[in-house]
């Protein structure tokens, strides 16, 4: 009996394409107002968006991998703690690298946010709202808004790093305290807009290919009048 043996190279691979799929856990649900992620059940796939109410927790254990479909969100208005080591981070990341997906937002006003060692690459963006908390050793890899932060008392950037990013950072009416933070190598670094306020080291805001830190107020002056556009329109049309 004769065997082809293309034919038994392609049913293998296939056969193994189809376990590395289905070894993908969905996101898990919320019950009981939290949920948690383990690393013994990563990678876990999010399709779609899900919301986090101001009485739910996210909890993500080291070692995690979630992988992103263009739809997909999280809105989290609760509790959250992600916490992974230098040697396992958390990471988001799209299904497909040459995709994107719509990003993580933190609205948690009511309890301060804990994210430790964690990587977040091609998200459109990434936000931070009437929020306070901490990002210590975050990665912000190939988004196009790394991180907006908008009405916040205080974020904290802790060795963070962004690169690859078309619009790194954006800080409107909030305060950000950054301490031993890179922003190079993406399009656009710093942008301040009015009630924005940045404290760190500036040296470490460099080698980004169109500014490194731009403020509104210096875009104002120049054109003399009052801009009023969507933010996000105006942070592109700023430049």
């Amino acid at each position: 009996m004769l065997v082809n043996v293309r034919n038994v190279v392609a049913l293998a691979f296939a056969v193994f394409a189809g376990s590395a799929l289905a070894g993908e856990v969905p996101f898990p649900a919320i019950e009981n107002g939290k949920a948690k992620l383990v690393e013994a059940d990563s990678p876990y796939i999010l399709e779609q968006g899900i919301v986090f109410s101001a009485t739910d927790t996210l909890v993500i254990e080291p070692g995690v991998t979630v992988l992103m479909g263009e739809h997909a969100k999280l809105m989290l208005r609760g509790s959250v703690k992600i916490v992974g080591t230098e040697a396992k981070p958390v990471v988001f990341r799209s299904v497909d690298s040459t995709g994107s997906w719509n990003g993580l937002h933190f609205v948690s006003s009511n309890r301060p946010f804990e994210i430790k060692n964690l990587v977040v690459q091609n998200a459109f963006r990434n936000t931070a709202f009437r929020s306070k908390g901490i990002f210590e050793n975050v990665k912000f890899i190939n988004n196009y808004y790394g991180l907006w932060v908008d009405d916040v008392p205080e974020i904290f950037l802790s060795r963070c790093e962004f690169v690859r990013n078309r619009f790194a950072l954006s800080v409107r009416a909030g305060r950000v305290i950054s301490a031993e933070t890179k922003i190079s190598n993406n399009v656009y670094g710093l942008y301040l807009e009015a009630g924005g306020d940045f404290s760190g080291d500036q040296s470490l805001i460099n080698d980004n290919l169109e500014a490194d830190v731009r403020k509104e107020s210096d875009d104002l002056s120049k054109s003399g009048k009052r801009v009023t556009r969507n933010v996000w329109q105006r942070i592109e049309t700023g430049f």
